[in-house]
Parts: C-alpha cells; sequence; structure tokens
C-alpha cells in the first residue's frame, strides 16, 4: 500500500529535504504548511499543500480524512512555545485534547496526539526513515579538534544535558570550565545560546543530546548553519552533538561557518 503521509511543516529547509525523498521512494505527501513559519517554496516539493494555523487541529484532521493519510510526520523548526501553549485561541479539537492530558510536558502532550491520530488510522512516522543521511556520524565534523579543556567541558556538559533531557526540561546545555551557563527550555537551543550573551560565555561549549529513551518519531534533535551564527554570536567556541541522534541539516555550510570562526564541531 502506498504511503500517504501528511508532512507538517516548520522552518527550514528540512521540511523539504524530507519531501524530495519521500517522494523519491514513492510515497505521496501531503503538505501542512503552517502560517508565518513553513517555507514559501515548500508547495513545489509536495504533491498537495495546505496552509494554515497551528491552532486549528480539527481542520487538519479533515484534511487527513480527505487525503487518506496513513502516516504523519513533524519536520522542521516549530517553536514550542507555540505548540505547547495552552493560552491559545485553540479550536475545541485542541482544547479537549489538552484538557485531558495531565501535564504541560513535552511528550505528555505529543503522545497524547499521536493517540488521537492512531484512532484515525494514522501513525507517527520516525522521519529518519527517509532523512538517515543527515544523521550525524561519530566524530569531527568542522575541521578543529577541541582542546583538552574544551574536552573536559564536553564530557560533564553531555552528562548534564542527558540529566535535564531525562527530566524533560531540555535538550542542550552551555558550559564554561565545568560551570553550567545556561539549560535550554522551551525557548529552543539557538535562543538559548543567544540570550548568554551578557554572560561570560566566551570559549564556551554548547552540548546538545537526545534523551535516554528518544522516540525519534516525534523528536530529532537537529542542528543547522543558525546554530553556528548563535555560537558565534556569544564568543562560544565548541559544538557537541550526539552521533546518529542528530540531523545536520546544510552540512557544507556548518563546517565553513565553524572552521572561519574557529568552532569546533563534534558529534560523540
Amino acid at each position: 500500500m502506498m504511503r500517504r503521509i501528511a508532512l507538517v511543516a516548520g522552518s527550514g529547509r528540512l521540511p523539504l529535504l524530507f519531501a524530495d525523498e519521500a517522494r523519491q521512494d514513492g510515497s505521496y505527501v501531503v503538505g501542512i504548511a503552517i502560517n508565518g513559519l513553513t517555507d514559501k517554496t515548500f508547495d513545489s516539493h509536495v504533491d498537495s499543500i495546505y496552509w494554515g494555523d497551528i491552532t486549528e487541529p480539527g481542520k487538519v484532521l479533515e484534511v487527513f480524512r480527505k487525503e487518506k493519510v496513513n502516516f504523519i510526520v513533524m519536520t522542521g523548526k516549530i517553536p514550542k512555545a507555540i505548540i505547547f501553549n495552552r493560552k491559545l485561541n485553540l479550536d475545541e479539537h485542541a482544547r479537549d485534547l489538552l484538557n485531558k492530558t495531565v501535564d504541560s510536558k513535552d511528550y505528555t502532550i505529543i503522545k497524547a496526539i499521536a493517540l488521537r491520530l492512531k484512532k484515525e488510522g494514522i501513525s507517527v512516522m520516525d522521519p529518519t526513515i527517509y532523512l538517515f543521511k543527515l544523521l550525524a556520524p561519530k566524530g569531527l565534523i568542522a575541521r578543529r579538534e577541541p582542546t583538552r579543556e574544551e574536552w573536559q567541558d564536553v564530557s560533564f556538559g553531555h552528562k548534564t544535558a542527558k540529566t535535564m533531557a531525562g527530566m524533560d526540561i531540555g535538550q542542550a546545555v552551555m558550559i564554561r570550565k565545568k560551570m553550567v551557563i545556561a539549560v535550554e527550555a522551551h525557548e529552543g537551543t539557538d535562543h538559548m545560546i543567544r540570550r548568554t550573551g551578557d554572560l561570560d560565555s566566551d570559549g564556551a561549549v554548547v552540548v546538545k543530546v537526545s534523551r535516554p529513551h528518544q522516540d525519534m518519531r516525534f523528536d530529532v534533535p537537529t542542528v543547522g548553519p543558525e546554530t553556528i551564527e548563535s555560537l558565534i554570536s556569544v564568543h562560544a567556541k565548541v559544538l557537541a552533538i550526539e552521533a546518529r541522534k542528530t540531523l545536520i541539516v546544510d552540512k557544507d555550510e556548518i563546517i565553513k561557518k565553524a572552521d572561519a570562526a574557529g568552532i569546533a564541531v563534534v558529534a560523540v
């Protein structure tokens, strides 16, 4: 049976890359584009497209039924403040779903959405089925290798980030001389990095990890050129990501920007 995939597209190039790979494999891709977020060229990468607001899941369900969707995937950057804000002007379907959740943790809400979709005969797809080429291999990604002191901060930051991720707080931390400068919350990695501009972040190390029991269907850690730009803006010097659990978008551009700024990028 042909896969009919509903692709909920956030910002950035990742949804475009997924759509291209999925269609090349023979899948039919229904684009669910979000006003103000999704790339304007998205329509040329999918078989059909629907634009709307993330606050109206009832309309999206109607689209799924109309298009006979049997899989759904979410890729691209969608600010958590949008997804998990209970004060939004939500439709009755969204309000009903949120009222039934016991808390506002990411996975609590996402799993509730997945359960609702299952009742419609729709399975949540792991995007790495088509994006596996973008998963970071272990080792150096940019030219410069971290110094001994930076490796120590990477190790310390990895343990710290794993603890934070296990508590469903965030998946990235900024470290300097084994001191935690910042921890990611709902603002996302890039915003976490940039808000340290007024702190002593010169030479800092940023470590981004997956959750201890990461479900790749719901969330895959991702970095792109904008992550390097954020590091440059606060004079941080190392980006460490988790090998085989992190997607790298526009790798050549990441390397170019990192090498020009003397930033070490490693997958551990």
